[in-house]
């Protein structure tokens, strides 16, 4: 997802909005690409993910809504709450 100047950029935002290197090697690991977006296993896990789409919507608070939907941090806070109101809504559903 997006060229290394892009995630180069995010990286910084994200360091910018108080992320940590864990976070930053977890998006990696997903290679900044949302539709690698694991499924929530646990409530511990749930609590991450927020804790992350929180970091992600900060990073992007200051640009346009085309530009955060288009930027990698965008995109995975996007993703990422789409699992968290899966996690959220699988409650609902037993």
């Amino acid at each position: 997802m997006g060229d290394k100047h892009s995630i180069d950029e995010a990286r910084a935002r994200l360091l910018a909005a108080g992320a940590d290197q864990k976070d930053l090697d977890w998006f990696d690991t997903l290679g900044w690409n949302d539709a690698h977006t694991p499924p929530i296993a646990s409530d511990a896990d749930a609590a991450e993910f927020k804790r992350r789409e929180e970091k992600l919507n900060a990073a992007v608070a200051h640009l346009s809504f085309p530009e955060r939907a288009e930027s990698p941090e965008g995109k995975l806070a996007a993703a990422i709450g789409a699992r968290v109101a899966d996690w959220s809504d699988r409650d609902e559903n037993d």
